[in-house]
């Protein structure tokens, strides 16, 4: 895969929306720290009156100590130790994006949050942003969701991901895979995919 499809690629994968309120930003498991930051700036914007981090320890992970969403905490509260936790709610026993979203909900409606929740900034590290949306449509089919992954580009994101030992264009492929993949197993919406990569699919969805 060249450069010019690994770019289109990546920039398929990261959607991006305009910044608006919203009731919850919901920061999704990875080693990405990038994560908690966004969804730290985007909570002092006003943009949302508190923070769900939702990870335990799953394949993006990396070198973590504890589970992502406790990993993203602990970011916060040593990056900003003045920042109050009342804002935060932290889900650390998910291992996949399915059960972000899923134990997040039992999450909400343990705390009686739910129901007075109609939208969403959904922030996950940006080659995984569209299988987030897609997914997190299938689990809140009424939510007005928010794209709002971290500030990105192919070269930067090629950068982190080699520094873990990650092959980046296997990755985006594999994040293709799954995109097709999971609607027709029940785990997430569909979505049109562009017709230059309909030939680069892998197939190998796990």
């Amino acid at each position: 895969m060249n450069k010019e499809i690994s770019k289109i690629l990546y920039n398929f994968l990261s959607p991006s929306d305009k910044q608006d309120k919203a009731d919850l930003i919901i920061g999704f498991g990875h080693f990405d720290l990038r994560i908690p930051e966004q969804c730290l700036s985007l909570l002092n914007k006003g943009l949302a009156p508190r923070i769900l981090f939702t990870g335990g320890v799953g394949a993006g992970s990396a070198d973590f100590k504890n589970p992502d969403a406790v990993e993203f905490y602990n970011y916060i509260k040593r990056e900003y130790p003045k920042f109050s936790n009342a804002h935060i709610l932290i889900e650390k026993e998910s291992t996949n994006t399915g059960e972000n979203l899923a134990f997040s909900i039992k999450l909400l409606k343990e705390a009686g949050l739910l129901e007075v929740i109609n939208n969403i900034i959904l922030v996950a590290t940006p080659t995984r942003q569209l299988r987030v949306f897609l997914t997190a449509k299938k689990h809140f089919p009424d939510m007005h969701l928010i794209n709002l992954p971290p500030v990105s580009s192919y070269d930067i994101d090629l950068l982190i991901n080699e520094k873990k030992g990650i092959d980046f264009n296997t990755h985006l492929i594999g994040e293709l895979d799954r995109i097709i993949a999971y609607p027709k197993l029940g785990y997430a919406s569909s979505t049109t995919i562009p017709s230059v990569l309909k030939n680069i699919s892998g197939n190998s969805v796990g």
